[in-house]
């Protein structure tokens, strides 16, 4: 019989569990080369239904010119395509960066953080983001 500590404990959790940031980071990594190989190979990309129609960008245009400007280390410009785009690509390397130095170390560097976050209100900053963000790109995002 498990009691209930050995159920919520790390060591009792699947491999897979424990290593979300390595497989974010893999995965936006491999987004990264695939818009490289678009660009390079002069691939066509699908437009944005939402300005075509509308003429207003929808909230995540200007996500491949930012995924874009990552890959070329070029964060400055990255911020300027999609502001919530980036500011999510900069907190994943955080993340990463704060969970390879707990493995490595062995001390918990993101438990205060875990504790702090769960008592924001996400789904109201989220959206506020999301408007912010929206209406940063329908002033500033090049057609």
């Amino acid at each position: 019989m498990t009691n209930e500590a050995e159920l919520t404990s790390p060591s009792a959790k699947e491999p897979s569990t424990l290593l979300h940031p390595v497989w974010l980071t893999l995965g936006a990594l491999g987004l990264a080369l695939a818009a490289q190989l678009v660009v390079r190979w002069r691939l066509p990309l699908p437009p944005c239904l939402m300005r075509k129609y509308t003429g207003f960008p929808c909230p995540s245009c200007g996500c491949t010119r930012s995924l874009l400007a990552w890959s070329h280390l070029d964060p400055i410009s990255a911020f300027r395509f999609n502001p919530l785009f980036s500011l999510v690509v900069t907190s994943l390397l955080f993340w990463l960066l704060a969970w390879s130095a707990e493995r490595i170390s062995g001390k918990r560097f993101l438990a205060g953080w875990r504790s702090r976050l769960a008592r924001l209100p996400y789904w109201k900053i989220l959206i506020a983001m999301a408007i912010a963000n929206w209406l940063y790109l329908c002033a500033k995002l090049p057609p």
